[in-house]
C-alpha cells in the first residue's frame, strides 16, 4: 500500500464471513454485507483510538452508513474522501465482465445481482458522501489506473499540508 496504512476493504470482511457462515442468495449476501460493514467500522474505530491512520474502502451508501461515519468523526480525525465515479454504461460493463469471469467469491452472487445493480445505477445519482473534510473525485471511465494514481497524488499532497504528516513519509 502506497501510504503504508491499513486498508480495510468491506469485501475482505464479507468473504471471510461467507467462508465462515456460508452463502446462498442475494438476500443473504446483503445481510452479510451489513455485518461486514459493521466489522470494518469497528476495526477503523480501534485503529483511530490507537492513533493509527487507516483507509476504508467500500460502496458506502449514506443512508446506511451515516451514523457509523458520524461516530468515526467524533474523534479528532482529518478525513479525505476519494470518490471514484464512472459512466453508468462503463460500470455496467465492468459488472457484467466480473460476473462472467467468476473471479470473485461465489457468495457475492454477481450474476444474480446484475439486474438489481443495473436498476440501482440507472436510478440513483452518483455523488460523494456528504462528509466533512476534503473530497477528491476521480473519473475512472476511461483509464481507471491513471485516475487512481492521480487521486493518490492528490491525497499525498493534501496530507503533506498537515503538520502531523509533513515530517514523515507517506
Amino acid at each position: 500500500m502506497e501510504l503504508h496504512w491499513p486498508l480495510l476493504c468491506k469485501d475482505t470482511y464479507k468473504e471471510l464471513l461467507f467462508d465462515t457462515l456460508g452463502y446462498s442468495d442475494r438476500a443473504w449476501s446483503k445481510r452479510v454485507s451489513s455485518a461486514a460493514y459493521a466489522l470494518q467500522f469497528a476495526q477503523a474505530e480501534q485503529f483511530m483510538t490507537g492513533g493509527i491512520d487507516c483507509l476504508l474502502e467500500g460502496n458506502f451508501r449514506w443512508e446506511e452508513h451515516r451514523e457509523r461515519f458520524a461516530n468515526l468523526l467524533k474523534r479528532p480525525v482529518a478525513l479525505v474522501q476519494v470518490y471514484c465515479r464512472a459512466d453508468v454504461e462503463v460500470l455496467l460493463e465492468r459488472f457484467r465482465l466480473r460476473a462472467r469471469s467468476g473471479s470473485r467469491h461465489p457468495g457475492h452472487v454477481d450474476a444474480e445481482s446484475l439486474q438489481e445493480i443495473e436498476t440501482e445505477l440507472r436510478s440513483a445519482p452518483q455523488n460523494p458522501l456528504p462528509l466533512q473534510g476534503e473530497t477528491i473525485e476521480c473519473d475512472t471511465s476511461v483509464d481507471w489506473q491513471a485516475a487512481i494514481a492521480a487521486a493518490l497524488q492528490q491525497v499525498r499532497a493534501s496530507l503533506l499540508k498537515r503538520p502531523q504528516y509533513s515530517t514523515r513519509s507517506i
